[in-house]
């Protein structure tokens, strides 16, 4: 009873909610904030778990699936880990995005790359690619392609 007092408490001043990441200091309204969104990617023999690890330079030691920003461009990295039958791989990737208030962002991470899947475990490799964010505002959606880079090591 006394934590979900604290929750609504919480939630009612402007905290974010249990597994977000608020990047800003202080409250905001709704009107000012933007919210980035990642995901799990199941498919029928892997399981890829995309989280958001840092932005605007800062880690954060629990990384999230969510996380909230005042609008502006921004620096966003995901670690994704790749399960299958194998050992599980891990990527690192970071993009920019300029973010507006009201609106949520989904970055669709592209997959570890098979080039890598040859490589001996614990090698460096680095990788380029173009990702797809898809935007959904209270007035509109749309979607815009942006340079993602994506490395072994953070």
């Amino acid at each position: 009873m006394r934590l979900a007092a604290a929750a609504a408490l919480c939630l009612a001043a402007g905290c974010a909610g249990p597994g977000v990441i608020k990047t800003y200091q202080g409250s905001h309204g709704s009107d000012e904030i933007a919210t980035v969104v990642t995901s799990v990617i199941e498919h029928e023999y892997s399981l890829t778990d995309n989280r958001i690890v840092m932005v605007d330079g800062v880690r954060y030691e629990k990384a999230a699936y969510t996380a909230e920003m005042l609008a502006g461009a921004h620096r966003i990295g995901v670690q994704g880990t790749l399960r299958t039958r194998m050992q599980p791989r891990s990527q690192h990737c970071t993009f920019d995005l300029n973010v507006e208030p009201r609106c949520t962002y989904r970055p669709i991470i592209p997959a570890y790359p098979r080039s890598a899947y040859d490589l001996k475990p614990g090698e460096d490799w680095r990788l380029t690619r173009t990702m797809t964010v898809i935007a959904e505002c209270a007035d509109t959606s749309y979607a815009v392609q942006v340079p993602i880079d994506c490395a072994s090591r953070p």
